[in-house]
């Protein structure tokens, strides 16, 4: 087996759009000008970033790998802990791992989902909510590497500032760039943000996403081109730009919570905080997952698809469509849930229990901002898949693929096979 050098970096919410402005930037315009390509990803249902990361290194539809939402669910809880761990899919594989188990190097920073992961060197995307600089240390240290993160503490460690920008980014790249020179990772992946959090405070394609998100990408790479010129790896390493899901705008916020507290169905404490609830309507930005504390109560379970049915007909929460359990598990999409939402164009979800039923978006969090994601991977702006570099056939632009198609092309690369996966080796990307 000829073993390859691989990078692997995913931009979040990179979309085919952004390609024509990234060719004039002067660290990523080189690699894109000349990347072999497909132009648009079909990522998965719900297009939340770990979500999709998810699929992005199993190749498996979020049925299969568990992950159906950025945060695990927890009702009422204003700082939710999110899926940090590869712990719901344990009994799959991933291509980090199944590189290092065929005698690859293999790195990671900031790859979402990837707490606990069996590699090298990992440095899992996670924090602590109260973004003390000795807790974040510590979750860092539970579950990553913790020689590595050690290592690179004293160096580094003093750059993060909890979850803010561009910090958290920064210390991303520079742990990366520490990896690729002193350790020579063979295959390594990396998960930057900026290109997200400006959408979602400035819209889907602002002007100042150039000011506030790409020249910043842009010198992030830069960085990580020049530790591998300084490693000696640069001509022999294939690079891979990726992305997870576009955004699309949002006009009207909703809270479909408020509407159950009136019916009784949710109950609140003094302060408006949750006393207890029977149905839960759980934002995924663009869409939803309602749930129902007691999942066998048929009668329940029968009520709310009315109250649900009704909503959608009276127009003011933006319901487009209505899934039952059993019908979204054509989108692939599994899990606790009696139904999915999935909101009209503009509209997207808030898990208020107090305050107006429709607001305007205040950017206070992802899911609430001028735009967002979570919506069915058909709509809107679709992120892209570029490869340069050794192993990938020169000049090739497909039309389309699936999100789920990308690890077992990248292990094809790499000289290996990822079995049992929803995926297809994309092989006209791939020089023979």
């Amino acid at each position: 087996m000829q073993k390859r050098k691989l990078y692997v970096l995913s931009i979040d919410a990179m979309i085919y759009e952004d390609t024509a402005f990234m060719e004039t930037l002067p660290n990523l315009g080189p690699f894109v000008k000349q990347a072999s390509r497909v132009k648009r990803v079909k990522t998965v249902y719900p297009s939340l970033t770990y979500t999709c990361h998810a699929s992005m290194i199993t190749g498996c539809y979020p049925d299969r790998h568990g992950i159906v939402h950025n945060e695990q669910f927890t009702p009422g809880d204003p700082l939710p802990i999110w899926y940090h761990y590869r712990t719901p899919y344990q009994a799959l594989d991933t291509l980090p791992e199944l590189a290092h188990r065929s005698g690859y190097k293999v790195g990671s920073v900031f790859w979402p989902t990837t707490g606990g992961l069996d590699i090298d060197w990992n440095v899992a995307e996670i924090w602590d909510w109260s973004f003390r600089p000795e807790d974040m240390r510590r979750q860092l240290m539970e579950s990553s590497t913790p020689a590595f993160i050690e290592e690179i503490w004293p160096a580094y460690g003093q750059i993060l500032q909890g979850l803010s920008d561009p910090y958290f980014d920064w210390f991303c790249n520079h742990a990366l760039a520490y990896m690729i020179r002193e350790k020579k990772p063979d295959v390594f992946f990396q998960h930057l943000s900026a290109v997200d959090h400006a959408r979602h405070n400035l819209g889907v394609f602002a002007e100042g996403l150039k000011r506030d998100a790409w020249i910043q990408q842009d010198k992030e790479f830069g960085m990580i081109v020049r530790a591998l010129e300084e490693s000696g790896e640069l001509e022999n390493t294939t690079f891979c730009i990726t992305s997870d899901h576009g955004q699309t705008p949002v006009d009207h916020l909703v809270c479909p919570n408020i509407k159950l507290v009136e019916e009784g169905l949710i109950r609140l404490n003094e302060d408006g905080s949750l006393k207890d609830w029977d149905i839960f309507v759980n934002s995924a930005a663009h869409s939803a997952h309602v749930y129902l504390k007691d999942p066998g109560d048929s009668d329940l379970r029968a009520r709310v698809a009315a109250l649900l049915r009704r909503w959608q007909d009276e127009g003011e929460l933006g319901i487009e469509t209505i899934f039952t359990n059993e019908e979204v598990k054509a989108h692939r999409l599994t899990g606790d849930f009696a139904f999915v939402l999935e909101g009209a164009d503009g509209y997207a979800y808030s898990n208020n229990l107090t305050g107006p039923l429709v607001f305007s978006a205040d950017n206070s969090d992802y899911k609430y901002s001028v735009a967002t994601h979570g919506h069915l991977p058909e709509k809107g702006p679709q992120p892209t898949f570029m490869l340069v570099g050794p192993g990938v056939k020169p000049g090739v632009e497909l039309e389309c693929c699936d999100i789920v198609d990308e690890a077992p092309t990248l292990a094809a690369l790499l000289g290996l096979e990822m079995k049992g996966v929803d995926g297809k080796v994309l092989h006209q990307l791939l020089a023979d």
